[in-house]
């Protein structure tokens, strides 16, 4: 009888001995909580059909005086279905309940958390009727910072000409946030004029702003332009300091060539700056000659600045130069060897060479060290999942647990890639016992997380499961918009033993 290697005793190993957490295959019993709410929605649903039914209306009315039964998502669900059939004098008693309870911004809240459509919807709100509705600064703020983030510019913009209009104060963060969108999604006339309003208001214009008009250059294809204004940067001319002088702008020319940046930003970082830009267009051939003169000069460049090469050499399909790159600068010991290496391990990872990526690693590891080798478990861990599935995922992750002394220390990110690849494949008691095991260790679970539980949850009918995390997500202050959680329920909702669909 053959001997079955180590590691492959470890992979044998039920994933339930990894952690505490325990999971039941046996279908519960509805929860209080869960009954109750099919309850109330059993009534709405009558009034859906017959708005002035009495005896629905008597049996919603008690039934909503159990307060004790109101937890935030019973409260949410209920709201949103009463304020469909018009009960708005209900919905708002209960939305007082809320507050009371000390819900956040809700605003805010979608704008942290929420995605492009629910981002879209509140604004939508807000403008819905010709802009009547007034929020606080701090609400319209976080609405434009959210839209910028997600590369809705001119959304933003009609918000930022909100609160002028309103005489809520614009911050020139709110305009850099803006100026930033605009350079990345190539619209330079838009980003012209939020720079004048930046200058206007005496912003320091520093390498930020440079680089973000270079940056955006680049990914336009404008590259003579973007040349044009490294070359500017590089001029040293005496010495200004940041916001010592308001400068009149003239119109019919680009605000950042009217600047005076001579002297402003040190000639490594406008190198370093400009060759990123290029990197990320994959002019590669440019960026190596860039490189060369950075590296010809006294200051010696950013890890960052090699890293974004390897990268860029891994992502065009050179490989094997990426690698020759790697070993020449190994030689010149002028960086950290597992600073530089951690770019070559992710390009590998990225195209589906774990295992070339984990030898790598133990190499290094071995000769010379990591600062932070988890972080570079993550990405060998995540590179598994992606590219090798579920079998040598679990293999590294126990590999891992066992030697957490030389690699590093298991963190949230560990856990939460295990918790997505579990999710990815359906797999729900393992994806559970992970969600369960950070729970635990007081890990930072953020709302993404307990959406995706959810949502399987209810894909495989665990009605009374999915409706507790939902329940303990808001709690712990992560609010979804109204939209998603309709969708997440719907199903549980539907499922056999727990019907209940509303018409309206």
């Amino acid at each position: 009888m053959k001997s079955v290697p180590p590691m492959m005793k470890l992979l044998q190993r039920p994933l339930s001995l990894l952690f505490s957490a325990s999971f039941s295959t046996v279908p519960p019993i509805p929860s209080p909580s869960l009954t109750f709410l099919q309850s109330v929605l059993t009534q709405i649903k009558h009034l859906s059909a017959n708005p002035k039914h009495y005896p629905s209306l008597t049996t919603l009315d008690s039934l909503l005086t159990n307060t004790h039964m109101l937890n935030p998502a019973t409260s949410l669900i209920i709201i949103d279905y009463l304020t469909q059939i018009n009960k708005l004098s209900r919905a708002k008693t209960l939305i007082s309940h809320l507050n009371s309870s000390g819900t956040v911004n809700y605003v805010i809240l979608v704008c942290k958390f929420g995605e492009l459509s629910e981002v879209k919807d509140v604004y939508n709100r807000i403008f819905m009727d010709g802009g009547s509705c007034c929020l606080e600064r701090q609400s319209y703020v976080a609405l434009s910072a959210a839209l910028c983030s997600l590369n809705e510019g001119f959304l933003a913009k009609n918000v930022v000409n909100e609160m002028y209009d309103k005489g809520v104060v614009v911050d020139n963060w709110t305009y850099f946030s803006m100026f930033k969108c605009f350079c990345r999604n190539g619209d330079f006339d838009e980003a012209d004029l939020a720079l004048r309003k930046l200058v206007k208001n005496g912003f320091v214009v520093d390498i930020c702003v440079y680089g973000s008009w270079i940056d955006g250059l680049c990914k336009s294809g404008k590259y003579r332009e973007a040349d044009k204004l490294f070359r500017k940067l590089l001029k040293r001319g005496s010495v200004k300091k940041f916001g010592e002088e308001k400068k009149v702008l003239k119109e019919g020319r680009r605000a950042i060539f009217q600047l005076n940046c001579e002297g402003v930003v040190p000639e490594l970082m406008a190198y370093e700056c400009y060759f990123r830009a290029l990197c990320n267009a994959m002019k590669l051939d440019d960026a190596e000659v860039l490189l060369k003169k950075m590296m010809s000069g006294r200051a010696l460049p950013e890890i960052c600045v090699y890293g974004s090469f390897i990268k860029a050499l891994f992502r065009s399909g050179r490989d094997e130069d990426a690698m020759k790159f790697f070993e020449v600068q190994r030689k010149k010991g002028l960086v950290r060897v597992d600073e530089i290496v951690t770019y070559v391990i992710m390009g590998l990872c990225e195209n589906g060479k774990s295992d070339d990526a984990l030898r790598w690693f133990d190499d290094i590891l071995t000769v010379n060290g990591f600062v932070n080798g988890s972080y570079v478990c993550n990405i060998i861990l995540g590179g598994y999942w992606k590219h090798d599935g579920v079998s040598k995922a679990e293999l590294f992750f126990e590999r891992w647990r066992l030697n957490e002394g030389r690699y590093g220390k298991l963190d949230v990110t560990s856990y939460t890639i295990m918790f997505n690849g579990y999710c990815s494949g359906n797999d729900v008691p393992k994806a559970v016992m992970v969600f369960e095991e950070m729970l635990k260790r007081k890990m930072a679970v953020n709302g993404a997380l307990y959406e995706r539980l959810i949502r399987l949850l209810c894909d495989c009918g665990q009605a009374n499961e999915a409706f507790r995390y939902f329940n303990d997500m808001i709690e712990n202050g992560h609010l979804v918009f109204c939209k998603r959680w309709r969708t997440l329920f719907q199903s549980v909702f539907s499922i056999e033993g727990h019907r209940v669909l509303i018409g309206c």
